[in-house]
């Protein structure tokens, strides 16, 4: 094993220099990158499979989606009544929001989720940049810096994209079946879970129910009020749909890593300590 370099003050500003351009290169790469697998499995639509790819980096979240065997979802598309839409009982009692009201309180997770990875990233050089005066602490700072950033990166980002697709936030309207549980269903039924998996996240998601605009307008009122009998015509307008999330950290955040590798290689002078007698 090669020995540990004489700590020097130069050192420390090259290291520091390292671990900022280290900090740059992250904080420009994507953050998360999400896997989407789904697939209508019941109705009209089915078998259509979709496969989606999302990107998130610190200014926007990028989508690129492909659809196979979509012949019989382009059918189904075509057929339905695009101006059937389920009855929503409403409380007289219940103010709605008005034009002049407050704005809505809905929280913006991804973006409370980009603004910590990004102060996190500048207080991690600004802690290695402290520790070059010698003062007591800062070694512990710098430490308790990159601890936080990596649980930024790697534990609450990750957690405030969950956060946004089930807050119904940009992210879920932007993400694949979010058009068909928006579309006029009735006697719905929706699943969601989430799992832990190394370095990432599972979102598994499942949705049916029976779509108004393949009933005939006549048959309407019942299929709201009763559960069609299966076998009937209006039962074939029932719809399932599955998705999988795999969510995935981008590729360069592994560079974070070296930082302990430059504490090691990169040494600058210890924590000055001022004793009685100076």
């Amino acid at each position: 094993m090669l020995p540990r370099p004489t700590p020097r003050l130069g050192w420390g500003v090259l290291r520091t220099v390292f671990i900022a351009l280290l900090a740059v290169h992250v904080f420009i790469s994507a953050w998360l990158v999400a896997s989407v697998d789904a697939v209508y499995t019941e109705g009209r639509p089915a078998p259509t499979e979709i496969h989606s790819l999302v990107a998130i980096d610190k200014d926007r979240t990028a989508i690129d989606v492909s659809v196979e065997r979509a012949t019989s979802l382009f059918i189904y598309t075509l057929s339905r009544d695009n101006d059937a839409a389920a009855e929503v009982e409403v409380d007289d009692d219940e103010e709605g929001p008005t034009e002049n009201g407050p704005p809505s309180s809905e929280r913006d997770y991804l973006s409370l989720g980009r603004g910590l990875v990004t102060w996190t990233l500048i207080g991690l050089v600004l802690a290695e940049a402290a520790s070059l005066t010698r003062k007591r602490g800062t070694n512990a700072l710098r430490i308790t810096m990159f601890s936080a950033t990596l649980l930024a990166l790697f534990v609450a980002f990750p957690a405030c994209y969950v956060l946004s697709l089930s807050d119904g936030g940009s992210v879920s309207e932007n993400s694949p079946g979010n058009e068909l549980e928006g579309s006029a269903f009735v006697h719905t039924q929706s699943d969601t879970s989430t799992h832990l998996r190394w370095l990432g996240v599972e979102v598994q998601a499942s949705f049916s129910g029976y779509d108004l605009g393949l009933v005939e307008p006549a048959n309407r009122e019942n299929v709201t009020a009763t559960v069609p009998q299966p076998g009937s015509e209006d039962a074939s307008s029932f719809i399932a749909f599955e998705s999988s999330f795999a969510v995935e950290f981008g590729k360069n955040l592994d560079a974070l890593l070296y930082v302990p590798f430059l504490w090691w290689v990169l040494p600058s002078n210890t924590p000055k300590v001022f004793t009685e007698e100076e």
